[in-house]
């Protein structure tokens, strides 16, 4: 999908209304269903507004009331993703609890995420396989990256006075990786779920951030 690499300045949401929640579900269907197999990484170009329209079974004018250009459609339903999931991801951000064990303070989970992706499991199976979208990707990594450095600073400025002190000259080719590997790995999920045990998901997220942890303390 041939997306721009420019990111406007965010816009404040609002709750969709009917008309652009059919809107919505009938471009993620249309991504889905219009995946050529043998084209170059299953992409395909965003449809039509008539086709758009036809599919949602809204007036065109209906639309217009509502959107400029399908593109829109399809930059709201990003920001819609990656903004979700960086609220569900907000415990990501925190190292340590105050008081208690630190270790287990630091223990993350990632099943409201997941929850959340199969609740919206055709829109990401869109964006990650039918279509892939290199904004969206990009998206999502830079809102990861967000949250990795709120863990290194603890919310605040400064980087983090306690710990081990490492070299920090790859810090963001580590924060690359980590967010490359969780976008990556929820495109294998929606793949084959079959090759996924759920449960242990978990525990290898918190090994992760456990190395991050040990990488990027200043």
């Amino acid at each position: 999908m041939e997306t721009s690499h420019a990111d406007p300045p965010p816009v404040a949401s609002k709750p969709r209304d009917d008309v652009e929640s059919a809107i919505e579900r009938a471009l993620i269907d249309l991504l889905n269903e219009g995946a050529d197999p043998s084209g170059p990484a299953g992409r395909v170009e965003l449809p039509s507004v008539k086709t758009l329209c036809a599919k949602a079974f809204v007036a065109r004018s209906t639309f217009y009331a509502h959107y400029h250009h399908v593109g829109e459609v399809l930059e709201t339903l990003e920001r819609r993703l990656v903004r979700d999931l960086e609220e569900l991801n907000e415990p990501l951000t925190v190292r340590d609890a105050d008081g208690g064990d630190a270790h287990e303070a630091a223990r993350v989970t990632l099943m409201p995420t997941l929850d959340y992706i199969r609740a919206n499991e055709d829109a990401f199976h869109a964006l990650l396989v039918s279509a892939p979208d290199v904004r969206f990707i990009e998206r999502w990594k830079d809102a990861i990256k967000r949250q990795c450095r709120l863990r290194m600073t603890d919310g605040g400025e400064a980087p983090r006075a306690e710990g081990p002190r490492r070299p920090t000259v790859n810090r963001e080719l580590i924060l690359e990786i980590v967010a490359s590997s969780m976008v990556s790995a929820t495109t294998f999920w929606l793949h084959d779920p079959s090759k996924v045990h759920e449960q242990g998901v978990d525990g290898i997220v918190n090994t992760v951030f456990g190395a991050l942890d040990a990488l990027i303390v200043p």
